[in-house]
């Protein structure tokens, strides 16, 4: 039975919209090369309270790589530099998932929730992908992040949508149960063909 009160879709950037799988490999050969444990450079780069201040606007690019090469003892692969602008370095973009947000777009109010930084919106620009939503709530800008509740109220207040009216699609599974308890729908991203099919699915 479709879903009569469905009219927005809120979702996710990284992990989404984009491949992390690259990232994720040249992180391990980075961690090996510094005599890393598995994940260690993904925490510190994207789980640290660093990171935390930066994607929530807190301090600059440059205080927050002034922190990372501290917890590196110095010691940055240069492969790491361009994390310093854009988390999403190295990520490729989910050229189905694109095709799946314009008929999303078509048919429902949408918005791009992410934590990130203030590069945010020129990186979505210079992918071709800002006509996909009618709201972009990035983290930097808020000064929150997912799964704080109030940046998903603020996601859809800007949508002009109540909590249940909206679904959410995340990867991470924290992001999706913080939406849950607040009423939202949600589904958990795994895949383009994935996501289209539940989509489907609620409206059958």
């Amino acid at each position: 039975m479709a879903n009569a009160m469905l009219s927005g879709v809120i979702l996710d950037f990284g992990g989404v919209f984009t491949r992390v799988g690259p990232r994720e490999a040249l992180l391990r050969r980075c961690e090996c090369e510094l005599r890393l444990p598995k994940g260690a450079l993904s925490e510190l780069l994207f789980g640290s309270e660093h990171w935390y201040a930066y994607s929530t606007g807190r301090i600059s690019a440059e205080e927050y790589w002034c922190q990372i090469r501290v917890a590196l003892g110095g010691q940055v692969p240069p492969e790491l530099e361009l994390f310093k602008s854009n988390p999403f370095a190295y990520e490729r973009l989910n050229r189905r998932m694109v095709i799946v947000g314009r008929q999303l777009h078509r048919r429902y109010r949408t918005a791009l929730l992410s934590n990130a930084t203030l590069g945010l919106e020129s990186l979505l620009a210079k992918q071709g992908l800002s006509g996909l939503f009618d709201v972009v709530v990035n983290s930097a800008r808020a000064g929150l992040r997912k799964p704080d509740p109030q940046i998903y109220r603020i996601t859809a207040a800007r949508l002009g949508l109540e909590m249940a009216q909206c679904l959410f699609v995340d990867d991470k599974e924290r992001n999706i149960e913080a939406a849950r308890l607040l009423g939202m729908q949600t589904i958990t991203f795994r895949s383009a063909a994935q996501l289209a099919r539940q989509l489907r699915e609620l409206r059958a």
